[in-house]
């Protein structure tokens, strides 16, 4: 009868060692591919889906669409992963062609004599009125970002990152590509130099204003231009989340009560054991 209850105690300890094991998301590694470095294998990614997932939900001149072409505002999904030991988000644009691309030669900042003949506009450095905005706020319904992250289309705007990448405070009653109120310096985090995707971090997430991760977030996301004529633009509506996954994860202190609590178990089963094999 030992036996069986010797199995138990290691099970118990198995069991007590294995949710020590940090719960926390990885740090991402940026390559500028979403779909590799925020992969759905990896628990810790929320994934954001665009309205349906089709790539020809923005409007594009048709002989773009003839010749195969996905101009580089389609958003396929958008992909988050926060890091709480460092308090750091990793955001993921995942974009169909090659994000900024307008004219879809999957060269962002160079477009083709074709477009440039047809009226089409397309600035290197996501430039002039072009934005890719990432909206971040509470978790509630009809809600709206408190702060906002990317390239805005407002370089008056403009943050002090690359192509002007800001993290800043979201101006209420403003669209989204044009919405960077006051930078938040001390959560200014960093734009990946190279797509085809559009990756950056936001540092001291927590901290940011209208964020309370016990209670879940809302995201929402914008990429488009106003100017560039033959290409419409793409966005996200205010989505929410609940929990994000690695706050809900206990504490320290937490885990270790727990590794006693299931090890004293263990114990105490084994004993009551034994006192009922001398009896």
């Amino acid at each position: 009868m030992i036996r069986p209850m010797r199995q138990v105690m290691i099970l118990s300890l198995v069991w007590a060692g294995m949710v020590q094991v940090p719960a926390f998301a990885d740090v991402i590694n940026f390559t500028g591919d979403v779909e590799n470095d925020f992969a759905l294998t990896n628990q810790s990614v929320i994934r954001v889906l665009d309205f349906n997932g089709q790539t020809g939900d923005v409007a594009q001149a048709q002989w773009m669409t003839d010749q195969g072409k996905i101009n580089g505002w389609n958003i396929k999904d958008l992909r988050l992963s926060y890091d709480k030991t460092s308090d750091t988000m990793f955001v993921g644009g995942n974009f169909f062609g090659v994000a900024g691309d307008v004219d879809g030669n999957s060269v962002a900042g160079t477009s083709t004599d074709q477009f440039k003949a047809s009226g089409g506009l397309e600035l290197p450095n996501i430039g002039g009125r072009s934005s890719i905005s990432i909206g971040f706020g509470p978790n509630a319904t009809n809600g709206s970002p408190s702060v906002v992250a990317g390239i805005s289309g407002d370089k008056s705007q403009a943050g002090t990152g690359l192509n002007g990448f800001s993290v800043a405070a979201a101006i209420p009653g403003q669209p989204l590509g044009m919405n960077y109120g006051q930078a938040l310096t001390a959560n200014q985090g960093t734009l990946y130099s190279s797509g085809p995707d559009f990756e950056f971090t936001i540092k001291n997430f927590s901290t940011l204003p209208g964020i309370n991760l016990a209670n879940g977030i809302g995201v929402n996301a914008y990429a488009g231009s106003p100017d560039d004529i033959l290409v419409g633009e793409d966005s996200i509506p205010y989505y929410t989340i609940g929990k994000v996954s690695p706050i809900i994860v206990p504490e320290p202190a937490t885990i270790l009560a727990w590794t006693f609590g299931v090890a004293a178990i263990g114990l105490h089963a084994r004993r009551r054991t034994r006192a009922a094999n001398r009896s």
